[in-house]
């Protein structure tokens, strides 16, 4: 019988075409994985050590020893040194024959499962060392490079595609971040959950490729799941896409988008589960969210703040107080020990507490996080913290340079050319263009959760993207290739999408003022405990402030909402005024001093007083960290008039920092953004 070829497609030879793609993928992979272990050796030998909680990663060892996914109950030394990255190396030989204990008290070694399982498995071939993980993080920026070239050979040439992904790999903002495993992980998962949902968007596929490929994203979403959390939000924004965006007419093929999404999910809850099935052990599920309200990650975005601020610290301390004040306070119930089940459920109830009382500044918060990354993206910085990659050639610290010189003046066309490309989408097809700003403001809005670059910088190539759209495009078509119904429907498309947008906000800052302002007033209304104070120099008071002790033994835990009532003689003068809630700590990253910045009071009207909550911990007899005194900026320490404590009794549910002058009332109680600056950052 003849054979038909015809029959069996996935038997034939491939294609000279396929071949070449194969090669550039191939080639692409080398570089990265090559460039990237140069980048780390050069780190190291300059003395930039990676650090990504090597502490935790005791279960990997057990892993690598063949012991199973758990803690030993007494580890030897030697392990002890090596996870505190005292040695290098460790020898599974000096493992006590007893074994491995289940891990029922730590969330985070349930959380990282998938991540502990890549290094133990690179420690089964090269040996348990730190330096062996270098060949880890650096197969993931070899596979973050292949991801990349996918996405941008959607829309060019394989040369452009290999041109981009390179220069995106070997920038300082990638290699950088080698120098955490655990940040790092994130990226080449968040990259190719991209490229399947992008693929499934622009190119229509069979019933059967369409089903596959939602279930391989749910896999790459699940298993990235277990590297880091983050992944967690690219579950709904997937399912979202492939049940309103898939190409076809919907009313057609609802029930394919509908079984697409359904096994997205299920693929996502089988390769997460052993991460998900052990979330009931806690993992600071919330803690990260409460961080990005923080101060010096509302000044990164570009915010205005009101008269109220969440929060000054973007530390772990901080949170955790923040956490086991709202615990005890408002759930009634005992402090939670950080980042377990009771701690993730005391913060969550703050976290959407603190959403629902403030919607439009977490809507606002997104909106910024949008512009800055479409800003920065463009940009191919020359140097990054610690120390710039290869500073050791004498060739490389120079090309950075040059390309920086080039790129920084681009930067702030990155938004213009992601509304561009918005538009070419949207005048092409209404689907892809709505599909395009989805994507676009999806990716780049949820970092505000945490508006740090290492949970963004893998998010660059977005403005790239957006360019090369519209830079191909062009360079095809020409400018008088845009017919005229195109440019309205791209235009009517644009202005929807914004008026939207807008209007949204518009809701939510009158929903969120018909909160707020109750909730300050609360705060002038609301009975206070004077507390002693007296003046130990010019500028600095001392508060005899005596906390009710809310910890467990042997941990001592206190906190208080302190009222400050300033004096508009005492305070009268030239200049800006500060007031600080000042701190002793045993570690000067414990200290939480706090300091509002407030406009002078005037003689007259009605006093301006301050709000800030205070905190003390300890260790048994040992005082971690603890409010010890107010310290005044451009005025005599008499500026203050009174210092006193809101009573328990007014059971507000939520403290913040607020400064309120006679004024407040007229005052925008929202954050808001500066006035764009597309022409820099």
């Amino acid at each position: 019988m003849a054979y038909d070829d015809s029959a069996a497609p996935i038997l034939r030879a491939p294609s000279q075409r396929q071949l070449t793609e194969l090669a550039v993928v191939a080639a692409l992979f080398a570089v990265a994985l090559g460039a990237s272990l140069a980048a780390m050796r050069g780190f190291r030998e300059a003395g930039a050590e990676p650090f990504f909680y090597q502490s935790n990663f005791e279960p990997a060892v057990m892993m690598a020893c063949g012991r199973g996914f758990g803690v030993v109950s007494a580890p030897p030394a030697a392990l002890t040194e090596f996870l505190h990255v005292r040695r290098n190396e460790f020898d599974c030989a000096l493992l006590s024959p007893v074994g491995a204990e289940q891990p029922l008290t730590s969330a985070a070694n349930a959380n990282w499962y998938y991540m502990y399982a890549a290094a133990a498995a690179v420690w089964r071939v090269a040996g348990v060392s730190w330096t062996a993980l270098d060949w880890l993080v650096a197969a993931m920026s070899g596979v973050g490079a292949v991801m990349l070239y996918g996405l941008f050979r959607l829309i060019s040439g394989a040369a452009v595609a290999a041109g981009v992904a390179l220069v995106l790999t070997l920038s300082p903002a990638n290699l950088t971040k080698l120098l955490s495993l655990r940040d790092y992980s994130k990226a080449p998962f968040v990259l190719a959950a991209v490229l399947v949902l992008a693929a499934l968007v622009l190119k229509p596929l069979s019933r059967r490729a369409t089903l596959a490929l939602a279930a391989v994203y749910g896999v790459v979403v699940g298993v990235g799941y277990g590297f880091r959390p983050d992944l967690a939000v690219m579950v709904p924004f997937g399912a979202f896409v492939v049940l309103v965006f898939l190409p076809g007419t919907f009313r057609l093929n609802v029930g394919r988008n509908t079984l697409a999404a359904l096994l997205l999910l299920v693929a996502f809850l089988v390769s997460a589960w052993p991460v998900i099935s052990a979330l009931n052990l806690g993992g600071c599920q919330y803690h990260f969210s409460l961080l990005g309200l923080t101060e010096p990650l509302t000044t990164e975005l570009r915010l205005t703040p009101p008269v109220y601020r969440f929060g000054e610290h973007m530390s772990d301390a901080y949170a955790d107080l923040k956490t086991g004040d709202y615990a005890a306070r408002v759930l009634g119930a005992p402090v939670p020990a950080l980042c377990t089940a009771e701690y993730d459920t005391a913060s969550g109830a703050l976290y959407f507490d603190l959403a629902r009382t403030f919607p439009a500044d977490l809507a606002v918060r997104a909106y910024a996080s949008v512009l800055m990354i479409l800003r920065v993206g463009l940009d191919l910085p020359a140097m990054m913290v610690p120390m710039p990659p290869f500073s050791g050639s004498g060739v490389m610290p120079a090309v950075y340079r040059a390309v920086h010189a080039v790129t920084s003046p681009l930067a702030a066309l990155g938004v213009v050319l992601t509304v561009a490309a918005m538009g070419l989408a949207a005048g092409a097809s209404l689907r892809l263009g709505l599909a395009l700003i989805a994507f676009v403001l999806f990716l780049t809005g949820y970092p505000a959760i945490r508006f740090d670059e290492r949970h963004w910088f893998h998010l660059r190539f977005i403005p790239w993207w957006t360019a090369v759209v519209v830079l191909t495009y062009l360079w095809h078509n020409g400018v008088r290739a845009i017919e005229r119904p195109r440019v309205i429907r791209a235009g009517l498309t644009l202005v929807a999408v914004l008026v939207a947008l807008a209007s949204a906000l518009g809701l939510l800052r009158t929903v969120q003022d018909g909160r707020v302002r109750p909730l300050l007033q609360a705060y002038l209304d609301a009975p206070t405990e004077a507390l002693s104070a007296h003046a130990t120099d010019a500028s600095t008071l001392r508060v005899d402030w005596q906390p009710r002790d809310e910890g467990v033994l042997p941990f001592h835990r206190g906190a208080d909402l302190l009222a400050v009532t300033l004096d508009a003689a005492a305070c009268a003068g030239d200049g800006g005024l500060s007031i600080t809630a000042s701190y002793v700590a045993d570690d000067p990253a414990r200290d939480l001093s706090t300091t509002l910045r407030v406009s002078r009071p005037v003689p007259g009207a009605a006093a301006t007083r301050l709000f800030i909550p205070v905190f003390w911990q300890g260790v048994g007899d040992r005082t971690e960290l603890r409010f010890s005194g107010l310290q005044v900026a451009g005025a005599p320490a008499t500026c203050v008039g009174r210092v006193a404590r809101v009573s328990r009794d007014a059971r507000m549910r939520l403290w913040l920092d607020a400064a309120l002058a006679a004024n407040w009332m007229d005052q925008p109680l929202y954050q808001s953004m500066r006035a764009p600056r597309l022409l820099n950052r």
